[in-house]
């Protein structure tokens, strides 16, 4: 039995309800004198934001998860091994140059086929260091299965690091509680896809077309009141450097989601803001990745200082129409203690963030990139590292699980000092506007006893007006 067949029975997250007919009647019975008197105290009270705040007395449930992509698909046979290896260099090109990459893959690359059909079965390669080998295994084209040996670290030793149906069953338990209708939408801190170069659309990407088949065509249809809001899909991620890997024009994003250039999105601009409830949502771009700073915040669509006071804008909008809760969403971590190192200090958006904190009741910030699971809380600001989605979990190797931190780096509070595992999840964030969000992590652990469990990230309930 396949691992997504063996997911436990979540709960759905809770529904809210607000009744309020008591209340109309004894309004209605009153005459106008008190209607007229409340709508006085409310307009001191919320000022300008008067219709936004009043609204955010609604709760809603939306889920959010990241690094969702897969591994390379190569769906070749013996006869096309100048594909594979033409598909391979491309890959470390992205990290060594072309040169060097075409030098490893003729030297240090070794591939396995099926005796019978010649389909590739295997792929063994060197990994990030020289000492690291890994070894892929094949099936119907993707890879199923992804080991590292570190033969200085740990000799003989091969972790785990991907497995296909991680990635699955995270999509898939997305799906269904979509289905139910509770939450209202999906946030995504990008890494969708692994690349363009074999299709940049769903309908040409077997890429785009897999996320389609996971998630996308099980997506409800927006209903009337996120039509209203300016939201006609369901799905809103934040732009990875994989979804610009050969395919600058963010084609593959635009065919699965194209109600977000109603929000502003295109080949130009990667960044976009709505609001929801009374809350709002703000989606930044930290770039494609340089390959000699894997972290670094080197966008140009637009820059990091143009990016910086589009925040300040939106930040300072929200503020003044009281909305009192703020999700904000790009893809390199602010923080992070293992896989490699976050966004460089000169072009990392904390202090912006953390001079707002006083301003709401919360702010919390999503990111990716790393491949694993963090949680920081820094100044009055949550930062949540949602790499369980499903690509390779590089953190969990040797010499991986902890990346050296100054002194006074801020503890990740969801490992807890101890080395992560293998961990696929996506959380669920239960919102009632103007108080702290209740968060809960569902996640799947492979090779943990107790494989499936819920846990509670943050606790909801009353914020303290600042």
């Amino acid at each position: 039995m396949r691992f997504e067949e063996q997911q436990s029975a979540h709960a759905c997250a809770p529904s809210w309800h607000v009744s309020s007919q008591g209340l109309t009647g004894r309004l209605a019975r009153s005459g106008g004198k008190v209607l007229t008197t409340l709508a006085v105290a409310a307009s001191f009270a919320f000022g300008a934001a008067g219709p936004a705040a009043a609204q955010a007395a609604k709760p809603f449930t939306f889920l959010a998860y990241g690094d969702s992509r897969s591994m390379m698909y190569l769906p070749y046979t013996k006869a096309e091994t100048a594909k594979i290896t033409s598909a391979l260099v491309q890959i470390f090109s992205l990290i060594l140059g072309e040169r060097v990459a075409e030098e490893i893959v003729q030297k240090d690359v070794k591939l396995s086929f099926d005796a019978k059909t010649g389909a590739l079965t295997g792929v063994e390669m060197p990994f990030l260091t020289h000492s690291e080998v890994a070894r892929l295994s094949f099936q119907d084209g993707w890879v199923i299965e992804a080991t590292v040996e570190d033969t200085k670290l740990a000799p003989g030793v091969r972790t785990v690091m991907y497995r296909n149906l991680g990635g699955d069953w995270v999509g898939n338990s997305v799906a269904r509680e979509m289905e139910t209708g509770v939450p209202k939408f999906v946030v995504n801190t990008g890494d969708v896809v692994w690349w363009g170069e074999q299709g940049r659309t769903v309908q040409d990407s077997p890429y785009w077309k897999r996320m389609n088949r996971l998630l996308f065509s099980h997506l409800p249809a927006p209903d009337a009141e996120m039509k209203a809001a300016g939201l006609d899909g369901r799905y809103f991620p934040s732009v990875g450097n994989h979804e610009v890997w050969d395919d600058p024009q963010i084609e593959g994003l635009l065919s699965v989601a194209p109600y977000l250039k109603k929000l502003g999105v295109s080949a130009e601009n990667l960044t976009y803001t709505f609001d929801f409830r009374g809350v709002r949502f703000i989606y930044l771009w930290s770039g494609k990745t340089d390959r000699f700073s894997p972290s670094g915040w080197d966008s140009t669509r637009p820059t990091y200082k143009e990016q910086l006071k589009q925040l300040t804008t939106w930040l300072d909008d929200a503020k003044a129409k009281r909305i009192r809760n703020v999700f904000v969403v790009f893809h390199n971590p602010v923080y992070n203690r293992a896989g490699f190192a976050p966004i460089p200090e000169d072009t990392n958006p904390h202090a912006t963030l953390a001079s707002y904190a006083k301003d709401f009741a919360e702010i919390i910030v999503f990111n990716g990139h790393v491949h694993t699971t963090e949680h920081f809380d820094v100044d009055g600001v949550q930062y949540f590292v949602l790499g369980g989605g499903g690509a390779e979990q590089d953190a969990v190797l040797p010499g991986r699980t902890a990346i050296p931190r100054p002194a006074g780096y801020p503890l990740d509070l969801y490992w807890n000092g101890k080395p992560p595992i293998e961990d696929y999840n996506y959380l669920t964030f239960d919102v009632k506007p103007g108080e702290k969000t209740h968060v809960t992590l569902k996640r799947m652990r492979p090779t943990t006893p107790v494989p499936f469990e819920e846990v509670t990230l943050l606790k909801g309930g009353p914020a303290k007006l600042k």
